[in-house]
């Protein structure tokens, strides 16, 4: 049985709009003619191709970060700061598709939601020293 069930949850919905992402790119190297491994093309392309890269670095510090956070903050409020996240991702993803300097407020939400994580990891690592 998960315990973490909103924890949980979050964690896979981001890695399946992780996965919704990269069938994005495929579908713009399809439509713009952007044979692999060529990582650039068509300017469409290529907004959709950073905002998957973009999504994957962000992934690698948010899904650890998640569950330590749960542990400290909870399972209900982790599972909520990581829905933020998502939301920033998909506010990134919708503006960067239309320009890159349409980015911005996507990626405040998401840094916004990381750094909540970030916050409530290292506040429940100090606790733990102290007790």
């Amino acid at each position: 049985m998960i315990v973490m069930k909103y924890t949980a949850l979050v964690t896979v919905l981001a890695l399946v709009y992780t996965f919704v992402l990269s069938g994005r790119v495929g579908g713009m190297r399809a439509k713009f003619g952007v044979s692999a491994p060529a990582m650039s093309g068509h300017p469409d392309f290529d907004r959709a191709f950073r905002v998957h890269m973009n999504t994957i670095e962000q992934l690698v510090l948010f899904v650890p970060l998640l569950w330590l956070a749960s542990g400290v903050i909870g399972d209900v409020w982790a599972g909520a700061v990581g829905a933020l996240w998502i939301v920033g991702r998909a506010i990134y993803a919708s503006g960067y598709s239309k320009a890159a300097d349409k980015r911005g407020p996507g990626m405040i939400v998401t840094v916004l939601a990381t750094g909540i994580l970030a916050v409530a990891t290292l506040w429940g690592i100090i606790q733990a020293f102290i007790a």
